[in-house]
């Protein structure tokens, strides 16, 4: 899939904790290119913000989650990348779209300039 059709579908739905959210978003894409779900291990299980932050929280999943997958981790990020990014305080997985990032925040698919500080960690997609 490309990434202006996954993104260009992921407009069109709406927020869900631990079905449709900042963790599911970029998990959803990594696994549409071929690779194993990094979240799932937490999909589905957490219905809350709070609950997911029982499990270790959002960086916990994203650093074992990535790497469970097979990602390698980046310094710059390429389109099609998977980030952990820092916005407005919170954190979000993200998928870099060349320009800005692209997260799930609670009102649907957002876009964002994300200063270098504030991107936690970077994954390669390879994609196609």
């Amino acid at each position: 899939m490309d990434l202006g059709s996954y993104l260009a579908q992921a407009a069109m739905r709406h927020h869900q904790v631990g079905i449709w959210d900042c963790c599911i978003f970029p998990a959803d894409w990594v696994v549409a290119n071929g690779y194993p779900d990094p979240m799932a291990d937490w999909r589905g299980t957490y219905a809350s913000e709070a609950a997911a932050d029982t499990r270790g929280g959002i960086e916990e999943a994203f650093l074992t989650g990535m790497e469970r997958a097979g990602l390698s981790l980046a310094a710059e990020p390429l389109s099609g990348d998977v980030g952990l990014i820092e916005v407005a305080g919170q954190h979000a997985g993200a998928i870099w779209t060349g320009r800005r990032w692209a997260f799930v925040a609670p009102r649907g698919l957002a876009v964002a300039s994300v200063a270098p500080e504030y991107v936690i960690g970077i994954w390669r997609v390879v994609y196609g």
